[in-house]
């Protein structure tokens, strides 16, 4: 065998080994399912859009690590990222349990924004909605298994989706779910509502395994100047302030 031939068969087979190299290090992020526009989703071409994987690809791009999305059920994604097969997840509270197999595996970034809860109600309505406390007594829609005040009568659905539908058409009066849902469905959706001002902050980071813990600080420093430079606010902006 010639030399020159030689290089012309190895050549297939050593790219594909790098390529190969370069994809077991990547980032392989966890991705519940089903999505939740605006914060993440799957599109047509089955690339991930949204303001969690679009600021995940910022940090990413700017630390120098390749990304792998991961579509998981919420349950199934713990349970991968508890034994390691998962090395992120994005938008999660920062709680550490380190009782718990998955808090003993968890380290939390720096958070990378907030989200807000919010009331929507009916335009209708002839009372002010703004905090929780007015609606003592009230019967509100709420998401079967969040937490809310006792004094509340909830009515539990499925998801944010089924409470802006029942609002816009009158068959619930009041309801509670995420500020970026209530503007998405209302200005992408045309659902008529009010919105009231934020009766909760969450902030949101990413959940790093500890397997990858060389990556936190770097993380945290791009988390920092992106906030510091406005590039988070500008790609929040991107998907709420109907800039699409």
């Amino acid at each position: 065998m010639t030399q020159r031939l030689y290089r012309l068969l190895m050549l297939p087979l050593l790219m594909l080994l790098w390529a190969a190299s370069a994809w077991a290090d990547a980032l392989r992020v966890g991705m519940p399912l089903p999505g939740q526009v605006p914060f993440f989703w799957r599109d047509d071409a089955g690339e991930y859009r949204g303001i969690y994987p679009d600021t995940l690809r910022l940090v990413a791009a700017d630390i120098g690590v390749e990304l792998k999305f991961v579509p998981l059920s919420q349950a199934r994604l713990l349970r991968h990222f508890e034994i390691g097969e998962i090395d992120l997840e994005a938008g999660v509270s920062a709680q550490p349990d380190e009782n718990s197999p998955l808090g003993q595996v968890s380290l939390f970034s720096r958070p990378f924004g907030l989200v807000n809860e919010v009331i929507i109600y009916r335009p209708q309505l002839s009372f002010p909605v703004f905090i929780l406390k007015d609606l003592s007594g009230q019967r509100v829609a709420t998401v079967r298994g969040s937490t809310v005040p006792g004094y509340l009568v909830r009515e539990d659905f499925a998801n944010e989706w089924q409470i802006a539908q029942r609002v816009h058409r009158g068959w619930n009066d009041i309801g509670l779910m995420k500020e970026a849902l209530a503007l998405h469905y209302q200005r992408n959706a045309g659902l008529e509502y009010e919105i009231s001002l934020p009766y909760a902050s969450n902030p949101v980071s990413f959940r790093l395994h500890r397997q990858r813990a060389e990556l936190l600080e770097p993380m945290n420093a791009s988390i920092e100047r992106l906030a510091r430079e406005g590039q988070l606010e500008r790609l929040v902006c991107k998907y709420l302030c109907g800039t699409q």
